[in-house]
């Protein structure tokens, strides 16, 4: 059975076909190798020139897919972007020379200016912005997003990598998330794993490791943070700190000690000492101010903990600061409730804002939506568990997005069918 519902235009255009259908090739060479490819549309000097089997693909621009002669429901946009595609399938590539590499990666969304443009055979990636991803090979299941976000990746994997620049070093490492302007591994420490850093230029060496900013501090239950960890407690007259593996009653490690830690009139966290000169001093502030209840030594002055020297006035409602930071091997940041975090954009009832919002919004502010600026974050902090749930938000409205235009893809195939089947029709009268 001979091909049918077919459109080609340009010289050789779909020329070998023999049983393909509802195929649409515009431009030179476009489609010459197609032979049973069904459901294709190809426009562009040379879209898809290879393709013999492939179906159900959108080649948009000169040299797209050209390479393509299995790959199947794959939508390449731009200049020679999926160039070399072979039998890659279920890819979304947008932008010159966008997956220009791709050979036979499968599930892949690259959009901009030679996003993975090396990648070959990876896999389950998400790439956008200008160079994302651009040294990937066959690295999987990777999300950059931003300029040049995960530039030198080659063969890592379930890496995540948010900001200009985010991700950088990591060649082959797994399983790490950079998030903030040129975040990502110390140089020379290219195969890291589990490694975390948040934070414009925050840089970690080791794996299995959190690194929170570039020299910046912490709050927790502050948007104002003065030392590297700043903790503000819910409730007065409490720390907000919790040992759970060390309690009363577990056994001392270093045995007739005279030196521990308490707190100042000021709140600071100090290191105190059972001699008699220290009793002195310590009297001066106020021995008064401590209690034992409950197994635990407690502040009774409602003041906060202070550890660090020459420090007379603190601003904020604090619990503990710390002059020179606090070593942990963890540190977990809470969300009082599932309502805190972003799932609500999965709702029936949340509005999805129209994309002409969201550049309108951009256009006036200079920032996303929801998303606080860069003079909030310099004035207030960053408050870490919403700023996660507002990137996971981002994220989900950016799949949900990628869905819409995926159904509006899928719409505009249809109709097109639709018309040339009506075509086909008037020419058979």
């Amino acid at each position: 059975m001979d091909g049918f519902n077919n459109t080609f235009l340009g010289a050789r255009a779909g020329q070998n076909n023999t049983t393909g259908y509802g195929n649409t090739f515009l431009g030179a060479r476009v489609g010459i190798s197609n032979t049973t490819g069904f459901y294709n549309l190809f426009l562009g000097n040379i879209a898809g020139q290879n393709n013999v089997s492939g179906s159900y693909n959108t080649f948009l621009g000169n040299g797209t897919g050209a390479g393509n002669t299995t790959g199947e429901y794959n939508t390449f946009v731009g200049h020679n972007a999926g160039l070399n595609n072979v039998g890659g399938s279920n890819n979304i590539f947008m932008g010159r020379s966008a997956g220009v590499a791709n050979s036979g990666g499968s599930l892949n969304v690259f959009i901009g200016f030679q996003s993975a443009s090396s990648n070959t055979t990876g896999s389950f990636n998400t790439m956008l912005g200008n160079a994302a991803g651009a040294a990937n090979t066959v690295g999987e299941y990777n999300t950059f997003v931003g300029h040049t976000a995960g530039q030198d990746n080659q063969t890592g994997a379930n890496n995540v990598a948010i900001g200009r620049a985010a991700g950088t070093n990591n060649l082959s490492g797994g399983f790490n998330t950079y998030v903030g302007f040129a975040s990502g591994a110390s140089a020379g420490q290219n195969n890291l794993t589990n490694a975390s850093a948040f934070g414009a230029n925050a840089q970690v060496s080791v794996s299995n490791a959190v690194v929170l900013g570039n020299n910046a501090n912490v709050g927790i239950g502050t948007s104002a943070p003065s030392a590297k960890l700043h903790v503000v407690s819910s409730t007065t007259n409490t720390s907000g700190l919790r040992l759970q593996n060390l309690t009363s009653s577990s056994p001392a490690t270093a045995l007739a000690q005279t030196k521990f830690l308490t707190v100042d009139a000021s709140g600071n966290v100090v290191l105190g000492s059972l001699n008699n000169s220290a009793r002195e001093a310590s009297a001066s502030v106020g021995e008064s101010y401590w209690q034992l209840a409950g197994g635990r030594l407690q502040n009774s002055s409602g003041e906060a903990v202070v550890i660090g020297q020459g420090i007379n006035k603190l601003s904020g409602n604090y619990g503990l600061y710390v002059e020179k930071g606090i070593l942990t091997e963890k540190v977990k940041v809470a969300v009082k409730n599932s309502a805190d975090w972003s799932d609500y954009v999965f709702a029936p009832a949340y509005r999805l804002r129209k994309l002409s919002e969201v550049e309108s919004f951009i256009k006036a502010h200079g920032h996303l939506p929801d998303v606080p600026s860069a003079a909030e974050v310099v004035r207030e902090g960053v408050d870490m568990a919403k700023m996660d749930a507002t990137l996971l938000q981002k994220i989900e409205e950016l799949t949900l997005y990628m869905i819409e235009l995926k159904k509006e893809n899928e719409f505009l195939k249809r109709k097109l069918h639709l018309i040339e089947e009506k075509v086909y029709k008037q020419d058979d009268k």
